[in-house]
């Protein structure tokens, strides 16, 4: 054999075992590719769990075949963020989150909400009518303002974008999103989660309400205050020094929504003018114990927050509902189950009710009550009469007449009661679920310029639900 003739041999034989060493070795393991209708390599996603499902009875880990083959839920998503900027909706596919209750085996009731945890440890809950009723406030995307009336919403776990599986750097692997059929809707952007990768089906924990006092009155309900505390909205943390890692709202930006008549509930209703001047402002707990800071000492400082989580957990039992912590407070300092905030500056001025013949305007509530309530427009104004701010059609308003819930309490409902029914002279009418009005203190029975004339005002809730020149409200 000459020499030639050995080489190539030799040249063949290590092909050959290169080809076999290759073979028997490691499987590329992450996420597989296929090659799209242009050539360039498309993720088909990971093989491995993507995420975590928990309920009261235990859990377990889906992979991406796993969400694929549970009930596909498609629709168009887009968001307003706090600044007001609109990111137009766009197509997303995924799996509803009450399909993946179901796939848990659990029956969800309004005690229970579903807790999504992003991969930086960020967690946030969604309420019962959230996941089951798509109870969501919704926006043009157009013109950015409330929709009156919209088409229903789902919340969905989202594993595929235009059509594509999510970009991983900028979305991850699964992200919370609120569709709809169409493209002609959004909502508030920090209902938008990206990096889920845990979903929890767990008790909700009690209802509770802040007391904001100032120029104006407005109770902030813990869905609002939560919604408010999440990292796309205003929420900011603060690290103590033992490590602890604690979630809530600047106390500043609080105080902003009640120092003036301005209750927009961002940044730019804060009166900074207001605050150089100087006033006080009392952060009171539970029983009482206040502590009071000046205007210069929390104003635009971010390192002063009410806490609602500690440790992407509800407060223990002596801080719950909130606590005051920051950088900005020693620990003597840092009350702990606060109910109210008064800051102290002199009342908004509102204008004068007008006074009316005594027989004019009639309101009745009716139903599932024990006494039928019959109430002149001269009764309503004997009542105690508030002035509220709220989200109205056209921005924020102020709204002056009587507590809603005071007047059911006057009626005294029976049990069983679950829903009110406003009905106007027009004959149109509105439902809504009890329990949505128990729950906001805010809740109003407004006057108007006609005297007589009245409208539902229901923050948290979409107009359609303000019915006005209310006449009749039978409780069902």
């Amino acid at each position: 054999m000459n020499r030639n003739r050995i080489s190539i041999l030799i040249l063949s034989l290590l092909f050959i075992l290169s080809l076999a060493v290759s073979a028997c070795g490691p499987k590329p393991t992450g996420t597989p590719t296929s090659t799209g209708p242009t050539g360039t390599p498309v993720s088909t996603g990971p093989t491995g769990p993507v995420l975590v499902l928990v309920g009261p009875n235990g859990g377990h880990a889906l992979t991406m075949a796993d969400l694929k083959a549970l009930p596909i839920t498609e629709g168009q998503g887009g968001i307003k963020s706090s600044t007001g900027q609109i990111t137009f909706p766009e197509p997303f596919k995924g799996v509803a989150l009450k399909d993946l209750v179901s796939a848990l085996g659990v029956t969800l009731d309004p005690s229970m909400g579903v807790s999504l945890t992003a991969e930086d440890g960020y967690s946030m809950t969604f309420s019962y009518d959230q996941v089951m009723n798509g109870a969501f406030t919704a926006y043009d995307p157009v013109s950015g303002n409330e929709l009156s009336t919209h088409d229903p919403l789902t919340a969905i776990l989202a594993y595929e974008h235009n059509g594509q599986p999510l970009n991983p750097t900028d979305e991850g692997t699964l992200r919370l999103v609120v569709v709809s059929a169409k493209n002609n809707q959004v909502v508030d952007g920090h209902w938008s989660e990206k990096w889920v990768n845990k979903i929890e089906v767990k008790p909700v924990g009690q209802a509770w309400t802040l007391d904001l006092q100032g120029a104006i009155s407005s109770p902030v309900t813990r869905d609002s205050f939560q919604s408010c505390g999440s990292p796309s909205c205003h929420g900011t943390s603060w690290q103590d020094e033992n490590g602890q890692t604690w979630v809530g709202v600047p106390l500043w930006l609080l105080v902003g929504q009640v120092d003036d008549a301005n209750s927009h509930g961002d940044s730019s209703s804060y009166n900074e003018a207001l605050a150089d001047a100087g006033y006080t402002v009392d952060v009171v707990g539970d029983d009482g114990h206040t502590l009071t800071l000046d205007s210069q000492t929390i104003k635009k400082n971010n390192n002063i927050l009410v806490a609602f989580m500690v440790n992407e957990g509800e407060l223990p039992e002596q801080y719950y509902p909130l606590r005051l912590v920051g950088s900005g407070v020693d620990n003597s300092q840092m009350v702990g189950q606060i109910t109210k905030i008064v800051v102290n500056v002199p009342p908004a001025s509102t204008p004068t009710v007008a006074s009316v013949p005594e027989n004019s305007g009639i309101l009745t509530i009716t139903g599932m009550v024990n006494q039928v309530l019959t109430l002149r427009d001269a009764d309503l104004r004997a009542m105690d009469i508030v002035t509220i701010s709220a989200q109205g059609k056209n921005g924020p308003e102020n709204f002056q007449g009587v507590l809603l819930n005071p007047l059911l309490d006057k009626a005294g409902l029976k049990d069983g009661a679950s829903k009110l029914t406003f009905t106007a002279s027009d004959n149109y009418s509105a439902d809504v679920n009890l329990s949505d009005v128990r729950n906001c203190p805010k809740a109003l029975l407004a006057f108007t310029d006609t005297p007589g004339a009245y409208t539902i005002v229901l923050p948290d809730q979409p107009t359609s639900t303000w019915v006005k020149n209310v006449i009749l409200i039978e409780v069902k």
